[in-house]
């Protein structure tokens, strides 16, 4: 009787401190409640939803309803369409080509990057600038598919 209470009760420390071990962990790596408001510069598709609501809200506050941006979508496809483009839109309204039509404005480029997210792409990693654009981003929609990834870069972007 001695003996199994004896190793109930290292079970039971053993459990404790493993519990303990794991709370410690995940306390770690969630970080506090003041860093889940912080825009994280590199995203991987485990944070996506949240960052990409938080870029969203600092891209919103900036309040530009025209501006211009330059932006390269680099993919396995034609050199001319890999070339970079720079983007006017005013209030809303772009004068982006039609083959670019999914990255004519910031909010079409988060929506883009939100289609993938939402369809399982393979591959999703995002580069948020502090005022909450996308400055890179990393697609592959899907892993038994060959030639479907890109890259995308945003930059240069300013107000009118």
């Amino acid at each position: 009787m001695m003996e199994r209470t004896t190793i109930i009760q290292k079970c039971g420390r053993l459990r404790s401190c493993l519990a303990l071990v794991v709370f410690s962990c995940l306390a770690g790596c969630g970080g506090s409640a003041m860093e889940a408001d912080v825009l994280q510069p590199r995203v991987l598709m485990a944070t996506f939803p949240q960052q990409l609501a938080l870029a969203r809200t600092h891209w919103v506050a900036k309040g530009l309803h025209s501006y211009k941006f330059t932006v390269q979508v680099r993919c396995f496809c034609l050199e001319e369409n890999t070339r970079p483009v720079t983007i006017t839109v005013r209030e809303g309204i772009t004068d982006a080509p039609m083959r670019l039509s999914a990255f004519a404005t910031i909010e079409r480029v988060f929506e883009t990057l939100e289609a993938a997210n939402t369809s399982k792409a393979n591959v999703l990693e995002v580069n948020f600038t502090a005022d909450g654009w996308p400055s890179t981003s990393s697609v592959d929609p899907r892993a038994d598919t060959s030639d479907d990834e890109y890259n995308l870069t945003i930059s240069e972007v300013r107000p009118l």
